[in-house]
């Protein structure tokens, strides 16, 4: 049985598009250009998702969204903002309105055709049932969360958009550095996806991932340290492992000599595509939002690429020991 999908949007084109994509995904699409229309037709028919724009010509998306939730007859449709609006709090107030899900434009088929089949199936962002209103903040932020775990990934380049540079500057007490700074957020990004899952709202999320954070900190303290890109180029010689720094071993000269040997020889064991972002980081300073830019991919895309290239960069540099 083909599902109905109702679609509030009062630009042509994007009309024309959206029919086009869940067309060929075998979708039924419904349109219609203005909030009131939009209410008029629910009242006729209640429709398997809604698909809301926010820029409507007679009310927002998000004040819409929340007389669908406060209509008892209307509160079980699930509703995915569809919006060119990308700001994390426009997010957020996606949520806190009734949203299931939210996507910014421009759009990406496949990404909207799967964020579309995730709310018919039943998936919401936040607890099972209808997303009713709630509360701007931590209930809107949960939401938001668990659309990363379903599998919105623009949902985490928000997240990481709205807390980096408050936790790159929080961590500035820690670190001696901006650029270590900027590095053990991006860890701390990396791990936090990797728990997604544990995260309960119970605390706000920046409160869990300055947590963690401040863990990894700590934990690298306490391992053995690796001699790490960054601390060979900046000549950081206290970061080197002991059996490097003895004097009564070898020269200094000879020592700095042979670790950058061993250094330049791991680095080419790193395939070419992490190589090039260990230089660019390392080598070069250039910031997580640089290498976004010049790459043309999301700035969460670097964190994980740059986190696989240590990874790849200590296990090379242990071989070369």
């Amino acid at each position: 049985m083909t599902r109905s999908i109702l679609y509030v949007e009062d630009e042509d084109d994007y009309q024309i598009l959206v029919r086009r994509i869940l067309g060929k995904a075998g979708f039924h699409l419904e349109l219609t250009g203005t909030g009131q229309s939009g209410l008029a037709a629910l009242n006729l028919h209640l429709p398997d998702l809604l698909i809301l724009d926010v820029n409507l010509p007679d009310m927002d998306g998000y004040s819409l969204c929340r007389q669908v939730r406060k209509n008892p007859a209307s509160s079980v449709v699930p509703i995915l903002m569809l919006t060119v609006r990308r700001r994390p709090d426009e997010w957020l107030k996606g949520f806190s309105s009734g949203a299931n899900d939210y996507l910014s434009k421009p759009l990406n088929p496949p990404e909207l055709v799967a964020r579309v089949k995730h709310c018919l199936s039943g998936g919401h962002s936040g607890t099972s049932g209808s997303a009713g209103p709630v509360e701007e903040g931590e209930g809107a932020e949960f939401q938001l969360v668990q659309a990363v775990v379903s599998g919105n990934q623009a949902a985490f380049e928000v997240l990481i958009q709205k807390y980096n540079a408050r936790l790159i500057d929080s961590l500035r007490t820690y670190v001696s550095n901006g650029l270590d700074a900027e590095d053990l957020a991006s860890l701390a990004f990396v791990k936090a996806y990797e728990r997604l899952r544990q995260f309960r709202g119970q605390a706000s999320f920046f409160t869990w991932l300055y947590r963690i954070a401040v863990n990894e900190l700590q934990n690298q303290g306490r391992r053995n340290r690796v001699v790490l890109l960054e601390e060979v180029t900046r000549g950081d010689e206290s970061a080197w492992p002991i059996k490097l720094t003895e004097p009564d071993r070898v020269s200094d000269a000879l020592s700095v000599s042979v670790l950058h040997a061993q250094l330049h020889q791991a680095v080419a064991y790193v395939p070419r595509p992490y190589r090039q972002m260990l230089r660019w980081h390392f080598v070069r300073g250039l910031s997580y939002a640089t290498m976004a830019r010049r790459l043309k991919i999301p700035r969460g895309t670097v964190m994980s690429r740059l986190f696989k290239a240590r990874q790849l960069l200590r296990k090379s540099w242990r071989r070369v020991q």
